[in-house]
């Protein structure tokens, strides 16, 4: 990141020292990846919810459709409540929701009840992001955006490494997906007693929402660009990470059981790359370390469907690297674009369409391709269309340019 003008330099001696606020980033990271986890933990037991459902390939896929639908909704309407109650007590508020609605979903007798449970878990969960990130932002000076957006991340990233190591072993005590989202829920509980414990920031209330302020941020060209690129990072992930265990068992021939344990090798590295990433996004600036985040995520997304079934492993192994370094730089265009009273309103715009297509129709437009025996060609488009999207940073300019 450039070195910030004198106001922001003195705004700085006005922020306690880093490491007295990890404590609270780690409590606010917990919340997160309990959030986070309602997203991903579906995935490694999807071929037992098929099973169990009777699913085709597209309907499974639209299982997260529906779970991003909501988490959208929730989003949208995060500033209703963000704006009347303190931005802490929002988290509270979506956490708990979340638990409720995951505990419904654990009990699901049929489809339409697992659809409904889906759907309010992301509406709760999709609360979280912009009071979140709000308290996030104000607890450090802009200097130090990129380490603690790096701790912030570290929720995915634990997420897709522990989803499926837990799949593994709560299958080999003949627990499943049931199981699997009964314990999300008590996790998330859990969650909020560690952040009432630990973080003391998120007093603040965010801008009343207004017709004017709504049409004012998505007439701004780059609001629709930023939300393209989060919708490519998130289909990238979550939509990839979605969609990967059907297509190595069913196209590539991969034990099941085995595919598990290469999902969450390959998301390990992701626990240190993001501190990196971190790192590279203060060094260079965030709209450099976008550009480059973004080509690489493209190209290694290519992979997945281009290379042989002796080398897919390799790409299974190497494509999250980089698309989870993309988020720290992310958020930090996206926090250097828009000023802190308005920022939660547009996470609030910007994120939910980034999960509807990003987390709910990539996986589901990759389950279409995988009914039609083409699994390795939407891998392919996915990352060809990301890769030339990189273009797009060079419209991306800092308000002191």
């Amino acid at each position: 990141m450039p070195a910030p003008p004198a106001s922001t330099s003195l705004e700085t001696n006005a922020f306690p020292a880093f490491r007295s606020v990890v404590p609270g980033l780690l409590s606010l990271m917990s919340i997160f990846f309990a959030n986070f986890m309602t997203r991903v933990v579906l995935a490694p037991f999807l071929l037992h919810v098929r099973e169990d459902f009777d699913l085709t390939k597209a309907q499974a896929g639209e299982l997260f459709l529906i779970l991003a639908l909501g988490y959208s909704i929730g989003l949208l309407c995060s500033g209703f409540f963000s704006s009347r109650l303190e931005h802490r007590r929002v988290i509270v508020v979506s956490a708990l929701g979340v638990a409720m609605a995951l505990g419904l979903a654990a009990i699901s007798p049929n489809l339409p009840w697992l659809r409904s449970s889906l759907l309010m878990v992301g509406l709760f969960g999709g609360l979280y992001f912009p009071s979140g990130f709000a308290v996030l932002t104000s607890m450090v000076p802009p200097t130090n955006w990129g380490k603690a957006i790096a701790i912030h991340e570290l929720a995915p990233n634990l997420s897709f490494i522990l989803a499926p190591l837990l799949a593994e072993l709560m299958s080999g005590f003949g627990l499943g997906w049931r199981s699997a989202l009964a314990g999300n829920a008590v996790l998330s509980i859990v969650a909020v007693g560690l952040f009432l414990r630990y973080c003391s920031a998120g007093r603040e209330k965010s801008v009343p929402p207004r017709p004017a302020a709504y049409l004012n941020t998505l007439g701004q060209r780059h609001f629709w660009i930023l939300a393209f690129f989060f919708a490519m990072a998130i289909g990238a992930t979550q939509g990839v990470y979605s969609q990967t265990p059907l297509y190595l068992v069913s196209v590539r021939d991969l034990p099941a059981d085995w595919v598990n344990y290469l999902l969450a090798a390959s998301r390990v590295s992701g626990l240190f790359l993001v501190f990196w990433a971190g790192m590279i996004v203060d060094r260079l600036g965030p709209i450099r370390a976008l550009r480059i985040f973004v080509a690489l995520t493209g190209i290694t997304t290519m992979t997945l469907g281009l290379l042989p079934s002796g080398w897919v492993m390799l790409a299974v192994l190497i494509q999250p690297t980089m698309g989870g370094c993309f988020f720290p730089a992310g958020f930090a265009v996206l926090s250097m674009i828009y000023p802190a009273a308005v920022r939660p309103l547009a996470i609030s715009l910007v994120v939910p369409m980034a999960v509807l297509a990003g987390g709910g129709l990539i996986p589901a437009g990759l389950g279409i391709f995988g009914d039609h025996d083409r699994f390795a060609l939407g891998f392919i488009l996915l990352g060809v269309v990301i890769l030339l999207s990189a273009v797009l940073t060079t419209a991306l300019k800092s308000p002191k340019e």
